[in-house]
């Protein structure tokens, strides 16, 4: 059944594996502005979640916000919704920085010809909060200029309502040292890795190199996304035709991560359709074999709005 292999966990490291570049407009450097996505999660055909995505760029200086729920079956067991937010800078080229992206060795030369040729973002602060059946539980991640290694804080605390289902030995604030420190310089958290990834596909239609690889860091798990650009496809989405960039993210654990979660995240990329009209707007994320399929449903003018269902 999908509702065992959904546990709260697992189902959002397989959400993220399909975020990764759910960022049209932000990725726009010379743009300032806002753009506001919701998204269907759909698997296996059935309803399992909406998410949106609110980016807001300020040229130097970004804010990216994401909240997610449960539908249907999935919410019923797992009553799940999850909220995040990332703030950092955007640093515009020519200037190279350790942001955790990084071209293949094979397409570095070490001139200045192999500077990123679109901008790189640096996150200062990201936080993610979720509540399920059991409990609260925030992450609180601090993110350090290299050489210093980026800092995580938990916590938990009960529900009202749902005292009984609390597990006392989760209480917070704990400290997340389960990534050497070494592995947590130079990271984005995983919304940053949003703009970040679309930033490496521009770099290559700008005539940069069309793989490369972003490193991220959710405050337990140390993670990279390898990001190859496949070229141009029509893609029908909704029952209408589409010209579209298809690219291939494949996420490759690194640290902290238990047994079930790296077999998860194994064999699991992702083929993103992003429009052709110069807005590089995500029309379709689909899993190249099992995992959620995400569809773009609406551009908002402000934040979308997005309830739990039992608020509906």
């Amino acid at each position: 059944m999908i509702y065992t292999r959904l546990t709260p966990k697992t189902f959002v490291l397989a959400l993220l594996m399909g975020l990764p570049i759910v960022a049209p407009h932000a990725a726009h450097a010379a743009t300032d502005g806002a753009v506001h996505l919701r998204y269907e999660a759909k698997w296996g055909g059935l309803h399992v979640a909406d998410f949106t995505l609110s980016l807001l760029n300020g040229g130097e200086t970004y804010e990216n916000r994401f909240h997610l729920e449960t539908r249907g079956l999935t919410r019923y067991f797992t009553n799940m919704g999850v909220t995040a937010k990332s703030v950092g800078r955007i640093i515009q080229p020519p200037a190279a920085v350790d942001n955790g992206y990084a071209p293949p060795a094979s397409a570095t030369s070490g001139t200045a010809a192999d500077a990123p040729l679109a901008e790189t973002y640096l996150a200062s602060h990201y936080r993610t909060e979720y509540t399920n059946k059991k409990h609260f539980r925030w992450v609180d991640i601090t993110f350090n200029q290299a050489p210093e290694p980026a800092k995580a804080v938990t916590g938990t605390s009960p529900i009202p309502g749902r005292e009984d289902n609390w597990n006392p030995a989760e209480k917070g604030p704990e400290v997340l040292e389960k990534v050497e420190p070494e592995q947590r310089i130079g990271v984005n958290d995983p919304i940053t890795l949003i703009p970040q990834m679309i930033a490496v596909v521009r770099n290559h239609l700008l005539g940069g190199p069309k793989t490369g690889v972003v490193k991220g860091f959710d405050g337990r798990r140390r993670f990279d996304m390898r990001i190859t650009y496949m070229g141009p496809a029509t893609r029908t989405v909704a029952g209408a035709r589409h010209e579209t960039y298809r690219v291939r993210i494949d996420p490759q654990p690194v640290a902290g991560f238990k047994e079930r979660h790296r077999i998860l995240w194994n064999n699991s990329a992702y083929d993103f359709y992003l429009s052709r009209d110069g807005s590089f707007l995500p029309l379709q994320i689909v899993p190249v074999k099992n995992g959620p399929v995400l569809t773009l449903v609406a551009e908002c003018p402000t934040e979308c709005e997005l309830k739990a269902e039992e608020e509906e």
